[in-house]
């Protein structure tokens, strides 16, 4: 486009549209990137667990397309023996300008009447009606237990 002499010796003229035309291009691409939520929807997927299996996800997007909630797992993604896990609690999350979420979604294992832990859910709405990804799960008195699976959803 501009030879090296070209650039070095135009008063530096050249520089500012090469700069310019640089940060325009990067603007451009970050906002073909970012992508928005369907508004009302429930978006449905599979968490992938790195074995055969992928355990059913879902979640609703509120008809505003601000806020994400009604978290339901088909099993929860937890990668140890055992039981007394809880249950899954209603949690909701803000979407950002950008996209994005984390929902934080409390395990309640109601015979203790105790918290056992919670499950991290953060995830980037794309383009197409899709979304995707991780689930991260921290157990209070089991840290052998936690992991990060990462799922994909549509909606």
């Amino acid at each position: 486009m501009f030879s090296r002499r070209h650039l070095l010796t135009s008063g530096g003229g050249a520089w500012r549209t090469v700069a310019a035309t640089g940060v325009l291009t990067v603007v451009v691409a970050g906002v073909a990137l970012a992508a928005h939520p369907v508004k009302g929807a429930t978006y449905h997927g599979a968490i992938a667990t790195g074995g055969p299996i992928a355990y059913p996800i879902s979640f609703k997007v509120s008809a505003n397309g601000n806020r994400v909630g009604s978290f339901v797992f088909g099993t929860l993604p937890v990668h140890c023996q055992g039981g007394g896990f809880g249950s899954p609690q209603p949690a909701s999350a803000p979407v950002t300008k950008k996209g994005s979420f984390k929902a934080t979604v409390t395990l309640y294992f109601a015979p203790a009447h105790a918290t056992t832990g919670k499950l991290i859910v953060t995830g980037t709405f794309l383009k197409h009606g899709k979304e995707r990804g991780t689930i991260s799960s921290k157990f209070a008195h089991s840290t052998s237990c936690d992991k990060t699976d990462s799922y994909s959803t549509t909606g």
